[in-house]
């Protein structure tokens, strides 16, 4: 298949190297950074990196869900996606 005009001229364009996420988005004004708050375990559950579907291991798995979720939230935060 042939490229078009506009494929070639575009395939001799300069790359610019993306060092970050927070670099991609970082004067971008449509997306606004959000603020989240981390959630709090009160469950009482041991943390892991495993859920299962037993009952008695039920707040073991929200403690997990609940880390793992705050885990991505400061990574989020880390990079400037969100405050």
């Amino acid at each position: 298949m042939a490229m078009s005009r506009q494929e070639r001229i575009n395939s001799q364009k300069k790359q610019y190297r993306i060092d970050s996420v927070k670099q991609l988005f970082k004067d971008d004004i449509v997306i606004p950074a959000k603020s989240i708050s981390l959630l709090k375990d009160s469950t009482g559950g041991t943390i892991s990196n495993v859920v299962n579907d037993t009952t008695s291991g039920q707040k073991d798995d929200v403690a997990s869900l609940t880390s793992k979720v705050n885990e991505i939230l400061l990574s989020l935060k880390t990079v400037g996606i969100i405050q």
